[in-house]
């Protein structure tokens, strides 16, 4: 089914988010990058909001991909 460039638009933006979110709970959670103002449980807890955003995010991008094939 042919998509219409909104959604085309919104399905793109909806990538880029998970794997910025992705990308940044594996920042805060595996590595030493900004240690020196987010330090202990709230580097931590960023990390696991950021991972639990990404999940959230692209649970809601599939079924919106999934509900219209």
């Amino acid at each position: 089914m042919k998509r219409s460039p909104t959604e085309l638009i919104n399905l793109t933006f909806s990538a880029v988010m998970v794997l910025l979110t992705f990308t940044g709970s594996i920042v805060f959670l595996f590595t030493d990058l900004m240690s020196d103002k987010a330090f202990g449980s709230k580097r931590i807890v960023l990390g696991i909001v950021f991972l639990a955003y990404a999940i959230y995010r692209s649970y809601r991008m599939y079924g919106v991909f999934k509900n219209k094939e």
